[in-house]
């Protein structure tokens, strides 16, 4: 039909318009794009919350851990997005990183701004609680299921990493 309008159903033009990429290279270009701009928000999102006043939340020490959680995972992000065209994972184990990164970069920034807003903490939080006691006292049940989660994502985001990079590594030695 000439004239007819092409509707994209995401928000990055793709090399499979014009017919450059497989089916599996144009899911890693994606899932890095997306990575990407998610990492690129988280890194604002943690720059947004520095400007929350004090006087605005219960616990100061939360605000400043979430704010440091959400920039330095959001750098994390935007390095492992650039890895995601580097590894070797089949389709639903390039879709389960993408997960694990997303909710253990994003759950680690959330139990500071949960702990800010609540005034209280986590018992593994140890040296934070320590030197700067909450309030509300250290055992937020949400804070510390946010933090066991981000634990338990992460690492498993950052094992799926080092596979597909090895099965790279082998796959480029065998060529």
């Amino acid at each position: 039909m000439a004239g007819a309008a092409v509707v994209r159903r995401h928000p990055f033009p793709t090399a499979k318009e014009t017919g450059m990429l497989s089916d599996a290279q144009l899911l890693r270009v994606r899932i890095k794009r997306w990575t990407l701009l998610l990492g690129v928000l988280q890194v604002t999102v943690g720059c947004l919350i520095g400007f929350i006043p004090a006087s605005a939340i219960q616990w100061y020490r939360g605000l400043v851990m979430a704010h440091i959680e959400f920039t330095a995972n959001g750098v994390l992000m935007v390095a492992f997005g650039f890895l995601a065209t580097e590894m070797t994972l089949s389709a639903g184990a390039l879709w389960a990183w993408f997960a694990l990164l997303q909710i253990g970069t994003w759950t680690n920034g959330a139990a500071g701004l949960v702990a800010a807003l609540q005034g209280s903490s986590s018992p593994l939080m140890p040296s934070i609680n320590e030197l700067f006691p909450p309030p509300g006292g250290t055992a937020n049940a949400l804070v510390d299921g946010l933090l066991k989660t981000c634990g338990v994502t992460i690492t498993a985001a950052l094992l799926l990493t080092l596979w597909g990079l090895a099965r790279r590594l082998r796959q480029a030695a065998d060529a």
